[in-house]
C-alpha cells in the first residue's frame, strides 16, 4: 500500500506472508526496507539476510532479490529515485536493542508464495524503473543468482537502525543518527523523551514520520497529533513543529528535498490495528 509519494521518493507499507514468487531488480531506484514486525529474510545477489523487527536493509539499485516473511512480518519499503549512503558504520553500533512486536489483531491479507519446496527453480524477475511502463520480466535460475556478487560497487546490507544513539536527540544535545543520506534525501532516527527543546520547521525538505515505539504528542501550527507505534504522519515544508516524547520513544523520519504528497488516509482503512513494541 503506498502511502506517500513524490518527485523522487515513494513510501509504502507491505505484509510478507512465506516467499515471494517473483524476484525484484529495481534498475533506476534504491529500496530500503524498515523491518517493523515479523521477520523477513532477503535473497539477492549479494546473498542471505536476515531481518529482525528495528533492523534496517538497502538494496541498492540493479540488485536482483526476493523476501520471505515470517511472524506477521510488517515492513516499511522506501523507494528512493536517488542512490544513498550509509551515514553510520554498521560494524560500530554504540548500543545492543532488540525488539519483540506483537499487533492487536492478526494482519490477515498476504503478499508472498508459500514456502514448499527449496525455492530454487527457475523463477520470473521482475526488472522495474522509476517509469512504471518500462517494466520487463525475464526468467531466472535462483540458485544461480543468489549470492553470485562477487566484488566491487554497493551490498545488500542491514543497519540495527536504533542502535546508534549517543545521547538524547532532539532535547540533550546529541545528534540524530544518520543512516542513509544523499542530496535529496535521507533517513535519521531519534529517541526524543519528553518535550523537545523547541518549536522548528524545515525550510527546504518534507518530513516523513514513522512512530516506531512509544508515544508521542506532535504540536504543529496545524495543531496537535499523536502517534503510536506503527502509524505515520507528515509535516510539510515551513509548517513549525515540537515533539513531546514518552519513555522509550523511537521514531524514523524521511527528509526529502522534493515534494511528497499522502496517498492514504485513515477514513479509508479498513482496520485499526495498535501494536505493543517491546
Amino acid at each position: 500500500m503506498t502511502i506517500f509519494e513524490g518527485y523522487g521518493l515513494r513510501v509504502a507499507t507491505e505484509h510478507i506472508g512465506g516467499r515471494e514468487a517473483q524476484l525484484t531488480r529495481a534498475a533506476d531506484h534504491d529500496l530500503v526496507y524498515l523491518q517493523f514486525c515479523g521477520r523477513s529474510t532477503i535473497e539477492s545477489e549479494s546473498g542471505v539476510v536476515e531481518v529482525d523487527p528495528g533492523e534496517i536493509v538497502l538494496v541498492p539499485a540493479a540488485i536482483s532479490h526476493r523476501s520471505t516473511g515470517t511472524d506477521q512480518c510488517l515492513r516499511v519499503r522506501v523507494a528512493t529515485q536517488e542512490f544513498v549512503t550509509e551515514g553510520v558504520d554498521p560494524e560500530k553500533p554504540t548500543m545492543q536493542r532488540q525488539f519483540a512486536v506483537r499487533p492487536s489483531e492478526p494482519i490477515g491479507i498476504t503478499n508472498g508464495g508459500n514456502t514448499d519446496g527449496d525455492g530454487q527453480a527457475p523463477v520470473l524477475e521482475h526488472i522495474s524503473f522509476w517509469d512504471p511502463q518500462s517494466d520487463l520480466w525475464v526468467e531466472r535460475d535462483v540458485a544461480a543468482l543468489v549470492g553470485c556478487k562477487r566484488e566491487g560497487g554497493r551490498v545488500v546490507r542491514k543497519l540495527s537502525a536504533f542502535n546508534y544513539f549517543t545521547g538524547m536527540t532532539g532535547k540533550g544535545g546529541a545528534r540524530a543518527p544518520i543512516l542513509y543520506n544523499g542530496k535529496e534525501f535521507r533517513v535519521d532516527v531519534y529517541n526524543l523523551e519528553e518535550e523537545q527543546n523547541g518549536f522548528h520547521r524545515g525550510c527546504d525538505e518534507d518530513e516523513i514520520w514513522f512512530q516506531f515505539r512509544g508515544h508521542s504528542l506532535n504540536h504543529t501550527e496545524w495543531g496537535a497529533l499523536e502517534l503510536d507505534p506503527g502509524q505515520m504522519s507528515y509535516i510539510p515544508r515551513g509548517v513549525a513543529h515540537r515533539i513531546t516524547g514518552s519513555p522509550g520513544f523511537l521514531r524514523m523520519v524521511l527528509y526529502s528535498r522534493k515534494l511528497v504528497h499522502p496517498k492514504a488516509f485513515n477514513n479509508v482503512s479498513e482496520r485499526e490495528t495498535r501494536f505493543d513494541v517491546q
